[in-house]
């Protein structure tokens, strides 16, 4: 299946800001299960500078900076992926036990990632509170990857979606608390969960193919960033699961940039100089497509 996304961010600001320098990190990236055909990044106003890089984990990070007087900022993301129709079977994977043994033996550059995705991290602090989870889940001998599977279904029907609930400093303690909260909390939260056991376990964020109900038409700007998470077994590599939506990622996610968790992968972040107070506006659209089609913003 072909994918074309558009990513529009704007920023508008009360008063001039005299320079601007930011990180864009929302370029698909190649995987086993898709591959990025074309990708652009164009911002306005022009910037005096755009450089693009691979941070430690692969993932293309581009950085801009504006030296000019503006009162607005514009950046568009616009890119086409060719996804995968096939959803390999899973694999029983190792044990936990086993697969930190296991892991110790390994140095490429998914195991060096696995070893990071043990530790606590930004966003995924050793917090007690998931404690209460793991009680309702333990691992115990269950191979690691179908220990995966299942907390993405427990956590599915055990915790409510609700929009606008959390914000990015949302402690886990109270995702737990009130058993609710958005994508980046469940995939946060079954990462803890998982490292907590001693199992590698890291965040990815991406997008989701929306479809409209049947007979209506799909909505434009309307479509959003979305994140789950994916575990590490020594003999079988990483596999993604959602637990938004109870889903094995298949031909309808597209893969960004996967990290520790949200810290390392933040779609856009930078410091402005001047400004004021400012207005933020974000919208996403995921369309299939047959041809590719030319990239405009």
């Amino acid at each position: 299946m072909k994918l074309a996304v558009r990513h529009r961010t704007h920023y508008g600001y009360a008063a001039v800001a005299s320079q601007s320098l930011n990180q864009v990190c929302l370029t698909p990236r190649d995987t086993d299960y898709q591959r990025c055909l074309q990708s652009s990044v164009d911002v306005m106003p022009r910037p005096d500078s755009l450089e693009h890089r691979r941070d430690q984990y692969g993932n293309q990070v581009t950085s801009f900076n504006l030296n000019a007087e503006h009162r607005q900022c514009e950046i568009i993301v616009s890119s086409l992926v060719q996804t995968s129709d096939q959803l390999p079977d899973l694999p029983a994977g190792l044990s936990s036990l086993d697969n930190r043994l296991a892991l110790k033996s390994l140095s490429d550059r998914q195991a060096l990632m696995a070893r990071d995705c043990l530790l606590p991290s930004p966003s995924v602090p050793m917090d007690h509170a998931v404690d209460a989870v793991i009680a309702e889940l333990p691992i115990g001998d269950l191979p690691v990857i179908t220990y995966g599977q299942q907390l993405m279904a427990h956590i599915y029907s055990s915790f409510k979606y609700e929009s606008g609930f959390s914000n990015l400093v949302t402690p886990l303690s109270d995702i737990v608390r009130a058993r609710k909260g958005v994508c980046q909390d469940f995939a946060h939260l079954a990462i803890a969960i998982l490292r907590r056991q001693g199992v590698p376990a890291r965040y990815v964020s991406g997008y989701l193919e929306t479809l409209p109900p049947p007979g209506e038409v799909k909505l434009q700007g309307a479509d959003a960033s979305h994140a789950w998470f994916s575990v590490y077994s020594a003999d079988a590599g990483w596999w993604d699961f959602d637990p938004t939506n109870n889903k094995r990622p298949d031909a309808q996610y597209i893969t960004t940039a996967w990290g520790r968790d949200y810290d390392d992968v933040v779609p856009i972040k930078g410091v402005v100089y001047g400004g004021g107070s400012h207005t933020l506006t974000v919208e996403v659209d995921v369309n299939r497509t047959e041809t590719a089609p030319t990239l405009v913003t």
